[in-house]
């Protein structure tokens, strides 16, 4: 852990520096020296401010306390800077991890199996957005009059579903199972 330290109308002593190394323990364990910390003391008049700012990976934590006494102060920075580390960490262990919901997806138009073998080619690819939609809003929509089959997310049940019109003229409605 890297430390810089600035003294602003005052002298920033060993001793000062020694109580603030020895107070950094549990940062230390935490942040396993990947992270700077920059310590600024301040004296006005009968005030004794400390301003400490720890920067870790993409993150700046800053903590500021004035008292009379220069140890409280850097005791209080460091008792804030803590526990803002750990709600940090918190904050990305409880993260419920879900994938981002679907906003497109990939039309593919198949041709007619061609001679002895069985495979079918692409003929056409078109990216369809997913838009919240009622049944009744996706049968009026203008996707579904075009290419005859809509994509939708489903409004009531959050759900993707799909409307299509069957070979035979009848209207087929695609819905997910519930788990």
């Amino acid at each position: 852990m890297q430390i810089e330290y600035t003294g602003r109308q005052m002298e920033v002593t060993p001793d000062l520096r020694q109580y603030t190394e020895e107070r950094l323990g549990k940062l230390q364990r935490l942040l396993r020296d990947r992270c700077s910390l920059k310590v600024i003391l301040t004296a006005e008049r009968h005030r004794r401010i400390a301003e400490v700012t720890l920067q870790f990976r993409d993150h700046t934590l800053v903590a500021v306390e004035d008292t009379t006494d220069p140890r409280s102060s850097i005791n209080t920075c460091l008792d804030r800077l803590e526990r803002q580390v750990v709600s940090l960490f918190e904050k990305k262990r409880t993260r419920k991890r879900r994938p981002k919901p679907t906003s497109a997806v990939l039309l593919n138009v198949l041709g007619a199996p061609g001679g002895d073998h069985e495979e079918r080619a692409v003929l056409e690819t078109e990216r369809i957005p997913i838009k919240p939609l009622s049944v009744d809003e996706a049968l009026d929509s203008p996707d579904f009059v075009r290419n005859g089959v809509v994509v939708f997310r489903n409004s009531e049940t959050e759900r993707v579903n799909v409307i299509y019109r069957r070979a035979d003229g009848n209207l087929a409605l695609i819905e997910p199972e519930e788990q």
